[in-house]
């Protein structure tokens, strides 16, 4: 009897130190389990979806509804990274995080690119220059090519390519050559926006090196956009009440570069507000410009002149209050 109580206590000992055992193991095992990083690539995988679309519907070209050429390399550039960091494993959530910033920008530089056209409604004059200086607003504000003035040469405007390299697209603008557009209201608005493509070439001038003239009506007795010397620059004789003031803006100092360089250049006026864009962007205004333009007598509008051919050498026309 003894033999076999001893036994069973053996057995019951046995049993606990089993049972120790494997609470110890099993407590051991739950502490040193570190569980996965979950990296989330939700934001990444929705930007890809908006790079590809972009990249596979859209192409570069010179229409509106078109992206101007070159622009979709970065694009696809950005997309291709993008896609190699969504299928990498050991992308770290920094990385797909910067990679998402990343193509969002890329995202937002290609849709900058997308040509526009003005509605047909806003327009008051448009000169495509794409062969002829024809106004295609549907206004027939037509332009008509014209020499310039003896004192800088007699120079005409000639057809150049544009800024996409097509032939005969631009006016090359020498000499005081210009394009006038005979006189009607509706080119001396109260409130005015001209955009313009325009790239400088100075090379060889000699006369009124500082001011290339872009638009004018009879210069600052009513407006005039230009640049000086490489600053986009607008003159507007203005109106308030009945004092008048002569309102001489640039852009503050975003300067454009001489040379092959295109540039997208804008101005707006309106009672109290002068605006200048370069490329897109709003580079300054201005706010201490009270009035309207004033009504500017019966004087052809000018495109690469501050005055036309036949004005030079005559009294300012001065404007009517």
């Amino acid at each position: 009897m003894k033999s076999s109580v001893l036994q069973f206590k053996f057995m019951k000992t046995a049993l606990i130190w089993t049972f120790l055992l494997g609470v110890v193991l099993t407590s051991c095992s739950k502490k040193s389990t570190t569980p996965p990083v979950v990296i989330d690539k939700t934001a990444l995988k929705a930007a890809i979806v908006i790079a590809q679309a972009l990249n596979d519907n859209t192409v570069e070209g010179t229409k509106p509804g078109q992206y101007e050429v070159g622009s979709k390399a970065a694009l696809t550039a950005a997309l291709t990274a993008s896609k190699a960091v969504d299928a990498s494993a050991s992308a770290t959530q920094a990385t797909v995080t910067n990679t998402v910033a990343q193509l969002t920008a890329a995202i937002a530089a290609y849709q900058g690119h997308l040509i526009k056209e003005i509605a047909a409604a806003n327009l008051i004059g448009y000169w495509k220059m794409n062969g002829n200086a024809n106004d295609s607003s549907g206004n027939n504000n037509n332009g008509v090519v014209t020499v310039g003035h003896a004192f800088f040469g007699a120079g005409t405007p000639t057809l150049t390519a544009d800024r996409f390299g097509r032939a005969n697209m631009a006016y090359h603008f020498d000499h005081g050559g210009n394009i006038e557009i005979p006189y009607k209201a509706s080119l001396n608005p109260q409130q005015i926006t001209i955009s313009l493509w325009a790239r400088q070439d100075t090379i060889g001038r000699t006369i009124n090196t500082a001011n290339c003239y872009m638009v004018s009506m009879n210069r600052w007795n009513g407006y005039k956009f230009q640049t000086q010397p490489f600053l986009p620059f607008f003159t507007v004789h203005a109106i308030e009440t009945t004092d008048t003031a002569y309102y001489d803006r640039d852009d503050a100092g975003t300067a454009i570069v001489p040379g092959p360089t295109w540039y997208h250049l804008v101005v707006t006026f309106k009672p109290g507000f002068e605006d200048f864009y370069i490329n897109g962007s709003l580079v300054k205004e201005w706010t201490n410009v009270p009035g309207t333009p004033i009504t500017v007598p019966n004087i052809n509008l000018t495109i690469g002149s501050d005055l036309p051919t036949g004005t030079y050498l005559t009294v300012d026309r001065k404007s009517v209050v």
